[in-house]
């Protein structure tokens, strides 16, 4: 049963109280929870640059290499909670501090889905890469290849699930642990033989990251 990040603080907050009644594995608690990350892909960011993108597309003759689409997306969970947590929404009064309790937090896997397609262009397989905050490149120190979705005919919509690479669980467990990151979607499109060029368009992406989470309020007492 799935469990939201706010509902396991309060029962870590709740735990702490007792925590001269309970054995340390018994106070282990483990959710289940998602969490939305959402950009944009846009033509005018990968058109080459010796080309006057605002022209009328004709037919390509030929393949043609576009910029690579790689940028990074910051994730600050625990700002999240602080700031619904000022407006009243959540009763967490500290976040930042209880979640020093959480000993792992894995990626299980990765639902995406686009809205109102208008690319022109193919979506390459797109590599999820998730680094420290600031990261921009896939390439950067301590960047993890997360997973790879499927690629994206133009002018379509499309939605699925990714699972996580198996050999970035433990490297991504650590850099999640406190739950703030950069998401870098990274790949090189092409515009097709036939297809417009120079490209137009734009789609919207959200990928929903499956996280299982394992905490021990007695950890940080």
């Amino acid at each position: 049963m799935k469990r939201s990040i706010v509902a396991l603080l309060v029962i870590l907050g709740i735990f702490a109280l007792a925590c001269g009644f309970l054995d340390s594995d018994i106070a282990t608690v483990t959710y289940e929870d998602s969490f939305p990350v959402r950009f944009s892909i846009d033509a005018d960011q990968v058109c080459p640059p010796d080309i006057d993108c605002s022209a009328t597309p004709a037919e390509a003759n030929e393949e043609r290499e576009l910029l690579d689409i790689e940028f990074g997306v910051d994730v600050d969970i625990i700002e999240a909670l602080e700031r619904a947590a000022e407006e009243g929404e959540v009763q967490v009064k500290d976040p930042r501090s209880l979640t020093e309790r959480m000993r792992s937090i894995e990626v299980t896997s990765i639902d995406y889905e686009t809205d109102d397609n208008t690319l022109t262009f193919d979506v390459p397989d797109l590599a999820i890469h998730v680094g420290p905050t600031g990261s921009r490149k896939a390439d950067d120190d301590g960047t993890v290849h997360l997973t790879t979705i499927d690629s994206i005919p133009a002018l379509e919509t499309a939605s699925g699930n990714a699972p996580v690479r198996e050999d970035a669980s433990e490297p991504s467990s650590e850099l999640f642990q406190g739950l703030q990151f950069a998401a870098i979607p990274a790949a090189t499109p092409t515009v097709k033989e036939g297809q417009p060029f120079p490209p137009s368009g734009k789609t919207d992406m959200t990928l929903i990251f499956n996280i299982k989470l394992e905490a021990n309020p007695l950890d940080s007492l």
